[in-house]
């Protein structure tokens, strides 16, 4: 079912380049570290180098070896992306299909909640926050940057499901005596399902561009590295003023083609899959 279903977009030659691109950037985070087994956080060699055969990307201020960065900020920025994603998701996908099946004081309540948080600056609250915990994992980061993503799934979630609630299947499955809850993931779910996965991709974009934004400001994980942690501490060094290319380039393409790749595959969906689009 799922394969016939997404089976159009590979006719689509965007969206094969831009789900390679995002495969290929996957195989780095992790592959990479498994074929290029050196400590992130450790001291691997002289200060400073430019790539060469024993540092492919050179090293940092510290003698780390920054082609282990990479990978492994790359592994993690991917986590905390997909997690983002898995979370805001999960809130969405339960508040939306509640609030339209309910309807009445449910549907109020859970809009007005929703309709507060989406006035909420996201980033700046997720600053806000972040400011006050002394310990931040990857999945602390993603969490904050989950539970404050939502709102606007959870509204296109809840429009489109009044959209199909009158639709004759819909009141055969209550006629059937179908819960509320297998109402939802039975009849009405599935048949937003390219929408939901074009809003997880969605999501994860966002997770790994919040990351990489409170990487830079101090604010990111406080172990392990990421691709924003890696740009911060270019970023301290003076490492652009100083012309050490080697530490910020690398993983500013990777963040720029991870997030673009992301981007282009919705847009490639939505042009598959929208009739207005496709009509065109």
């Amino acid at each position: 079912m799922w394969l016939t279903m997404f089976k159009p977009l590979f006719k689509s030659r965007k969206f094969i380049v831009s789900i390679s691109i995002f495969i290929f950037i996957v195989l780095l985070g992790v592959v990479g570290p498994i074929l290029y087994p050196v400590d992130p956080t450790g001291y691997a060699g002289p200060f400073e180098r430019p790539p060469s055969r024993e540092f492919p990307l050179g090293t940092d201020t510290y003698g780390g070896d920054l082609l282990a960065k990479v990978l492994n900020g790359t592994k993690t920025s991917l986590y905390i992306g997909f997690l983002t994603a898995v979370i805001s998701m999960s809130i969405g996908i339960i508040i939306g299909p509640i609030s339209a099946i309910k309807g009445g004081m449910v549907d109020e309540i859970l809009m007005a909640f929703t309709n507060i948080v989406l006035t909420i600056p996201n980033i700046l609250l997720a600053i806000l926050i972040a400011t006050y915990l002394r310990i931040r994992s990857a999945e602390v980061i993603a969490f904050l940057l989950g539970i404050l993503g939502w709102p606007w799934f959870a509204r296109a979630i809840r429009a489109q499901i009044l959209s199909l609630i009158n639709r004759e299947y819909v009141k055969l499955s209550r006629m059937a005596g179908y819960s509320d809850l297998r109402l939802a993931f039975e009849d009405l779910i599935p048949g937003i399902a390219t929408y939901t996965f074009m809003s997880f991709i969605l999501f994860m974009n966002g997770g790994i561009l919040g990351e990489a934004g409170l990487s830079l400001i101090g604010l990111g994980p406080t172990k392990g590295v990421s691709l924003g942690l890696v740009l911060q501490w270019a970023v301290l060094m003076e490492a652009v003023r100083r012309g050490i290319w080697w530490w910020f380039v690398p993983p500013g393409i990777i963040i720029v083609a991870l997030t673009s790749s992301l981007l282009i595959i919705t847009t490639a969906m939505d042009e598959v899959f929208n009739p207005r689009l496709r009509e065109k």
